[in-house]
């Protein structure tokens, strides 16, 4: 996630620098007690707190679920794996000790789990490095959704920014009355929710 917040940060300090000519005239106001959310008036600068919006966020949730489960199940299985040559060691030295073996037979024994061993180190590597690829896929798909959705959702209010800010960005002072998190979350969660029926 840190590296989608980086680039969305080098994003947001490049719209800030832009001129925006209706700055001084945005004004912010309240619709009555039917809507639960703020009003911003057309056309202004908005943000959305996107630690809260990816954490929130529905796709998240499923796709870090996805990716716990396939951990789980890689360590499990390097966790036997280690258990099964951690005995064969133990066997060797025990029939090394015990004088149960040729000394050209423990060297070859020796050789094979030094392979064996090598062959462990090399399939946690190939785990930790397709885990890593899908944490980066992953998080460019739910900054793709974050994205469509925001393009679709702005078609309706007319903003002419939407910047996202989060902890450590280069936004280091947000006015509240302009963060727009929890309309977004609520319809990026119920876009997301019916494109899974």
């Amino acid at each position: 996630m840190k590296k989608i917040f980086l680039f969305l940060c080098i994003i947001s300090s490049f719209l800030i620098s832009c001129n925006n000519p209706n700055a001084s005239e945005q004004t912010v106001e309240t619709t009555g007690e039917a809507s639960q959310f703020q009003s911003v008036a057309h056309g202004a600068v908005v943000h959305v707190d996107l630690d809260s919006l990816t954490e929130n966020f529905l796709m998240t949730k499923d796709l870090m679920g996805e990716l716990e489960t396939k951990m789980n199940r890689y360590e499990t299985e390097l966790g036997n794996r280690q258990r099964t040559f951690q005995q064969a060691v133990a066997d060797l030295n025990n029939r090394a000790n015990r004088g149960l073996e040729t000394r050209a037979r423990l060297q070859e024994m020796s050789e094979k789990l030094a392979q064996d061993e090598q062959n462990l180190m090399q399939l946690a590597e190939r785990y930790r490095m397709e885990i890593a690829e899908e944490q980066m896929v992953m998080q460019r798909q739910i900054l793709q959704a974050i994205m469509d959705y925001l393009e679709e959702y702005n078609r309706e209010k007319g903003y002419k920014y939407i910047l996202g800010n989060a902890f450590g960005s280069i936004i280091l002072f947000a006015d509240p009355s302009l963060n727009i998190t929890d309309e977004v979350l609520e319809g990026l969660n119920a876009k997301y929710r019916a494109g899974q029926r």
